[in-house]
């Protein structure tokens, strides 16, 4: 099963545009897989698996919490 979001991430703002940049290519690709795939994506479903994805990138801790509370903004 997958984790929940997040809902307690901050944003730090000197990293705000970073996150922002990176939050949008992950929802580009997750929703070309989803096109692919031919599925429905609710938004719940949508934030939960661009959480999964920045969980797993290499970013720093930093930016991956920044990420994540500007992805419980959608």
């Amino acid at each position: 099963m997958a984790k929940a979001a997040k809902t307690d991430a901050k944003i730090t703002p000197e990293r705000l545009e970073e996150a922002l940049n990176v939050r949008d290519r992950l929802i580009i690709e997750l929703l070309v897989q989803v096109l692919d795939e031919k599925l429905v994506i609710e938004r719940p479903v949508l934030r939960e698996r661009v959480g999964n994805l920045v969980d797993l990138s290499d970013h720093d801790a930093e930016l991956k919490e920044t990420i994540h509370a500007v992805i419980n903004k959608l």
